[in-house]
This record gives C-alpha cells, structure tokens and sequence, in this order.
C-alpha cells in the first residue's frame, strides 16, 4: 500500500497549505479513484514554517497544522500550488510524484509514468479543488468551506489581483455562503495578520514568500512581501538590501529581488540588490529606479506580471 504525501511549496502560503490538507481530505471523500490506484494511504504535509496569515486562518477554523516534512527522497508525493523542482522540498528528484495539482505555469517537472496532472489559470489552487468537489457532488462541511475561502481570498487579494477569474469569484460566493463567514470581515483579518511584522527579522521578511526561476539560463530569485502597510517596510531598506544580498549569497542565484506588495492600491515596490538587478528591472518593466527602488504601478502579481517579463527580458 503506498503511503503518499500531500504537500505545498516551500516558504508556503496560505493557498499551498490548505491546498495540502483539502486536497486530501478530497481523496478520502472521492468514490472513484483519480490517481490511478485506490490503495494507499495518505496526508497532508508542509514544506516550511507558517507566516502569520496562514497561522491565523489555521487558528481561526481550528485547524491542525500539517507535519513538517523536509526530505522528500523515496517518498510517494502529490505536489500541490507548484510544479517546480525549484519550489519543492529537498529530495523531490528523488522521490515518486503521483500527482500534481496547481495554477501556476508549468516548470519541467517529468514522471516515468502517467500520474494525475490537472492545473488551470485560475486564481488559487483552493478554487480549483473547489471545483473539484462540486464536479464530484461532493458538499463543503463549515471548516472546509471557510478554509477554502480564506485562501482563494489570500491568493487573490480579495478578488482583486489581475490573476482573478470568474470562476474565483462564483466559487467565493458558493463557500462564503457555505461556511457562513463574511468575506470583507474574513479578509481584513487576514490581511492585518499578514502585515504584522513584529518579531520578524529581515531575513525572515524577504524569505517568507520567496521562489526561484529562470531566463535565458539565468537563475533568479524573487520574494515577495505583501502587506497594508508597505511604508513601514521601505523604512527598513538597508536591512532589506543586506538580507538579500545574504540570501543570493546562500541561495547562489544570478539575481535576486524582493517586492513589497501594496495590498489595498494594487502597486509594488521593487528592492534592487545590485547592479545587474537594476538594470535587468529596468528594462524588463520599462520603469527607471530610484536608487534602489522599483516602482511598479498596478502590478501585484509575481506570477502574471512580474515572472513572465523578466524572463522575456533575460531570455532575449
């Protein structure tokens, strides 16, 4: 019987995490079999430490938290918000993938076998499993509707990131109602959590929400920080530029930047280490710095609209 794990990416958000536990949770439900085999055993799992967000959507629908796995060598996985060997725990070379479930593009991962594959341009991974319930006639208990809800919120912004679609918004109304939770409510709490920074360092920061790419055969390096006080984050930007310089230095990537995300007015701020990273910004957003600063004027998004221009830009 194969023993499989259900996990997110590393640095998770909320989106990888409840993804991890409600993808699961489907399996166990789902009367046929989507995987290919029906014996097995299975759980969720987690591929780093919480942010604070994602601490206060598991505390306030009384969730537990996903084990902690960091080797994923020989292990029966289904990877879920990433399809990126970049963005996986440590070992996934090695280790059997029977499934990948996510809405991001798709980044080079191979089997050596048919395994269940299913990814869409939507705005979470969470309205894709939502979908799935309801192709399946499957009904959302209170806690999984709401944990759902938090994180197509969290992904979203609300439903008002540019990776937001229709279906997002019909799948909020449906688990809103079902959980019973106001979504304007549900989301300033969470978004006053996510911009808590107390207690965290700047290493921490610019590491919390940070995944590697690449362009051209370039490697790179973007974190993100969102947040309803993006002020008091600019305030602290020799700290920043000295904790990046440490993660490019321990991640060994070509590039590194950090965006710190405007949550309430849609823009971004773009912390440059170095040089390179000036001038590969620069002309990848067709925006001047300012020193060592970026700004990005209605762009919220890493995956829709800061990835795919600077990897047009290094692979040019």
């Amino acid at each position: 019987m194969k023993s499989i794990i259900v996990i997110g990416h590393k640095n998770p958000d909320t989106d990888s995490i409840v993804s991890a536990l409600v993808f699961t949770d489907f399996l166990k439900k789902v009367k046929k079999s989507i995987l290919g085999f029906s014996d097995f055993k299975i759980k969720p799992a987690r591929a780093g430490s919480l942010n604070k967000e994602t601490k206060f959507v598991l505390d306030y629908f009384k969730q537990k938290t996903p084990v902690l796995v960091n080797n994923l060598k020989n292990k029966d996985v289904i990877l879920v918000d990433h399809g990126e060997f970049s963005q996986s725990a440590k070992g996934v070379e090695r280790a059997n993938i029977v499934g990948v479930l996510d809405h991001h593009k798709l980044g080079g991962i191979e089997s050596a076998l048919p395994i269940f594959y299913r990814s869409e341009p939507i705005g979470s991974t969470s309205t894709l499993i939502a979908k799935m319930f309801l192709e399946n006639n499957l009904s959302f208990d209170k806690k999984t509707a709401g944990l759902l809800l938090a994180a197509i919120l969290s992904d979203t912004f609300k439903l008002t990131s540019p990776t937001t679609t229709n279906e997002d918004k019909e799948i909020v109304k449906i688990l809103a109602k079902a959980s019973k939770e106001n979504m304007n409510k549900l989301a300033q709490k969470m978004f006053q959590a996510k911009s808590n920074i107390e207690g965290i360092s700047m290493d921490e920061l610019v590491s919390m929400d940070y995944k590697e790419y690449e362009g051209g055969g370039i490697s790179f390096g973007i974190g993100l920080y969102e947040t309803t006080h993006p002020q008091k984050i600019k305030e602290k930007k020799e700290e920043i530029l000295s904790a990046l310089k440490r993660l490019k230095k321990k991640r060994k990537v070509k590039l590194m930047f950090f965006a710190v995300v405007d949550i309430l007015k849609k823009n971004s701020e773009m912390f440059l280490l170095g040089e390179e990273e000036k001038l590969t910004a620069q002309k990848a957003f067709k925006k001047k710095a300012k020193g060592n600063l970026l700004f990005l004027s209605c762009v919220s998004s890493r995956k829709k609209q800061m990835i795919p221009l600077v990897v047009s830009f290094l692979e040019k």
